[in-house]
């Protein structure tokens, strides 16, 4: 099979928008259906829901049992009462197709479109899909750079991933990130973590006293000026000695750079990724000391590591 045809890289997500559109997932959904019931109930014809099903069935979307259509796990994703850290990435995908297609406007207006509430959990749900190599790999580099820290502030945490991590390898770990981000992800995680949670802008301050400040695909959505703010928060944040983390795509080293910066120009106004000199420039006015950027193992990210001096 040819992977480069539009039918193979594209359909899945546009047929999915489309079903979603015309309320073909709404109906799905709701039970088992043939393709006659779905086009009886939808604006969709019968032949163009029969085609529709039998290609999302070939997708793997959904299986066929006695001539009616059931949907797999992935689509239940989109059902309202799954639990955002349960949806995985699909939903946010369908989200950022309709955000691609508002390109033009966005381009325009550097104001792309406002995510509607369950956009904003699909949001979360997706931000949530970060790999377990990834994770650990990105914990191990902020942990090289600052051995043991005892007190960790997790800056973006959304989901937890990484805060997570850490708090498995002995740290205390308070997480900020907005209280909306907030209230979504707590009910989600254990207890057991003792992660403290804590919400706030990271432009305008943070919680003080802690070995190791630490945010990962945080200042990608974050203008130039936004960033140097929440670096001198960092760096306050901090207790002598202590050491800053930023795991991020840099423009220049990350193979994904320059196509995930046109990503996050379609999700938030100030989206993009930055220079090596970008951040030491800002990491350096900060107050930070022997500034360095590291390759994180087997990802395609960089860490940029700033001290504070005791």
């Amino acid at each position: 099979m040819d992977e480069n045809t539009i039918y193979n890289r594209h359909l899945d997500v546009f047929l999915l928008w489309a079903c979603r559109e015309t309320g073909v997932l709404d109906e799905l959904l709701d039970g088992p259906k043939t393709a006659a019931e779905i086009a009886d109930r939808t604006e969709v014809t019968e032949r163009a829901a029969g085609i529709t099903l039998d290609a999302l069935a070939d997708m793997d979307y959904v299986e066929q049992s006695e001539g009616e259509y059931v949907p797999t796990d992935e689509i239940r994703a989109f059902d309202p009462d799954t639990p955002p850290l349960a949806r995985g990435m699909l939903p946010h995908r369908i989200d950022s197709l309709e955000n691609y297609m508002a390109l033009p406007e966005t381009m325009r207006t550097e104001e792309p479109p406002e995510p509607t509430e369950e956009g904003f959990l699909n949001f979360v749900g997706g931000m949530a899909v970060v790999p377990d190599t990834v994770v650990r790999s990105g914990v191990t580099v902020a942990e090289h750079a600052h051995p043991r820290p005892d007190r960790v502030l997790d800056v973006g945490g959304g989901p937890a991933k990484f805060s997570r991590e850490f708090a498995r390898r002995g740290a205390d770990v308070t997480l900020l990130d907005r209280g909306g981000v907030i209230d979504i992800v707590r009910p989600s995680v254990s207890e057991a973590y003792g992660i403290e949670w804590v919400g706030g802008d990271a432009t305008e301050s943070l919680p003080q006293g802690f070995d190791l400040v630490f945010s990962g695909r945080m200042t990608v959505s974050l203008s130039l000026d936004e960033v140097q703010r929440y670096f001198g928060n960092a760096y306050d944040a901090l207790e002598p000695g202590g050491t800053f983390v930023c795991m991020e795509h840099v423009r220049g080293r990350a193979e994904v750079a320059e196509r995930f910066a046109a990503h996050m120009m379609s999700m938030a106004g100030s989206g993009n990724t930055k220079t090596e000199e970008q951040y030491r420039t800002r990491l350096d006015r900060a107050g930070f000391v022997d500034v360095a950027v590291r390759e994180v193992p087997d990802t395609d990210f960089q860490a940029m590591i700033g001290h504070r001096p005791e």
